[in-house]
């Protein structure tokens, strides 16, 4: 199937032109009617504002950059710092982005003329003599038929695919550290509140058992006390396993092997920042890694189409050969004589034209499919978004109402202790207005991380990336 023409080559037909010169020209001509592919661009018709927020109008654009920094806290703005410069995952996602870049120039560069020289010994097939040769070849493949404009577009396509993997993971990793670091500080604060709980329910097992030792009280209320009790050391020891488990994952996510010593002492859940004034058009979300990462596809595929369409056509190139040889043995010792060749080189598909024609079809179907897979991901982008917003307000709501609650607990439980120093009432109604007090701060602390939670989702549904790093976008997407 390769044809490289020295004296055979160049010999003329019967009207006296080179036959290689025909063939070339006539493949030069079909080149010109052979381009690749066009790359789709998807046109999606998304609103203006969104359904959860439909009054609303723009105002000053989300911090997506910076956006924990909302929760005013150093510790977890230290964190997240800690976790971009020694995570692991994403120093490897880092090592992937910088191979696929570093062969964005291979396409070019497979098509300049490629030269080799060679050494060997060659024996005569009857082995009476033996020569030494020595050669240099130049081969100029050229990117007809589009095929270099579609190798280009694969290898521009894979360093788009390796930036928004990285995007995707810095902004993975950002959302789970701050996800941890409120559950951590939530679980220490349930931690603080159980134990203060296990004395007052410890306080009422006391107060109950004296009452059955006078007989004003059943043996049942001191059995549901002691229940109380060991519910209340149960709650204690979940909330140290809930913030040893958050503090190993927050290790995790630094890739070290312990958690940093400072997360040991109990701190307050930050307080969660407001809801962005405004969230950004729709058609902005095109920045998030994983729309990023379809729009690569989409130029993948499109220059996958491009190689099998190109393959459908001869290869062509040019190709110079000079080779030397001198007899070394089996006779009289020779001079070095060198011979030239030139001409083109023709790879010409013929026997397995069907299974070509069946790799443009199936590519051609692929690339279809990448851009309907772009379209969904870019629905599904806004979906997010909407949801996140909407358990936004609802967990904002939440909090509210288990703010008031607390503060109504506290009010209860300050006019019960009270009441009980005037002797107006005894000790246990004291105590389980303690407890309730207790409790109604414990819902409050986590109804405040779940609404922190919900703003981390509401930013990761942006496509909240790190500081520095701007959201990937497909390499040579116009090409």
């Amino acid at each position: 199937m390769v044809g490289q023409a020295a004296a055979d080559g160049m010999a003329e037909d019967p009207c006296g032109v080179p036959r290689a010169r025909i063939a070339l020209a006539a493949a030069l001509l079909l080149a010109g009617c052979a381009v690749a592919p066009r790359v789709p661009q998807p046109e999606m018709n998304l609103p203006a504002r969104y359904a959860q927020a439909p009054r609303q109008t723009l105002g000053p654009a989300p911090d997506l950059a910076h956006w924990w920094r909302g929760f005013h806290d150093p510790q977890l703005d230290a964190l997240v710092q800690r976790a971009l410069a020694q995570n692991l995952g994403l120093q490897a996602a880092g090592e992937r982005l910088a191979a696929a870049r570093a062969l964005l120039g291979t396409p070019q560069a497979r098509h300049l003329p490629q030269e080799t020289l060679y050494t060997n010994q060659e024996p005569t097939p009857g082995s009476t003599a033996s020569y030494f040769q020595i050669g240099f070849d130049a081969v100029w493949q050229l990117g007809l038929f589009g095929r270099g404009t579609s190798e280009q577009r694969l290898v521009d396509a894979g360093a788009g695919l390796a930036a928004a993997d990285l995007a995707a993971a810095r902004v993975a990793l950002v959302a789970e550290v701050v996800r941890s670091y409120l559950d951590l500080r939530a679980a220490q604060q349930r931690m603080v509140l159980t134990t203060d709980m296990l004395r007052q329910q410890q306080r009422r097992e006391r107060l109950t058992a004296v009452r059955v030792r006078q007989h004003l009280d059943t043996s049942a209320a001191l059995a549901a006390a002691q229940a109380a009790v060991a519910a209340a050391r149960a709650g204690a020891a979940s909330a140290r396993a809930d913030a040893a488990i958050a503090r190993q994952q927050i290790a995790v996510l630094l890739s070290a092997s312990t958690p940093p010593p400072a997360l040991q002492a109990a701190a307050p859940v930050p307080l969660p920042p407001l809801p962005p004034a405004a969230l950004p058009p729709a058609n902005l979300l095109r920045t998030r890694p994983d729309i990023q990462r379809a729009e690569a596809a989409i130029l993948h595929a499109a220059g996958a189409l491009g190689i099998a369409r190109a393959d459908l056509y001869p290869r062509l190139g040019i190709g110079w050969t000079a080779t030397a040889s001198a007899r070394t043995a089996g006779g009289k010792i020779g001079r070095l004589r060198t011979i030239p060749s030139l001409g083109p080189v023709i790879d010409m598909p013929i026997f397995d034209w069907g299974l070509r024609e069946a790799q443009v079809h199936a590519d051609g179907h692929r690339l279809k499919a990448a851009v309907l897979d772009y379209r969904q991901t870019v629905l599904v982008a806004v979906g997010e978004v909407e949801q996140a917003w909407a358990r936004l307000r609802a967990a904002r709501a939440q909090a509210a109402a288990t703010r008031a609650q607390m503060r109504a607990a506290v009010r209860t439980a300050a006019a019960a202790a009270a009441r009980a120093r005037l002797g107006l009432g005894d000790g246990l109604q004291a105590a389980a207005a303690a407890d309730a007090a207790l409790r109604a701060r414990v819902a409050a602390d986590d109804a405040r991380a779940a609404e922190g939670v919900a703003y981390v989702a509401l930013y990761k549904a942006l496509g909240g990336a790190a500081p520095g790093q701007p959201g990937p976008a497909a390499a040579g997407a116009a090409r």
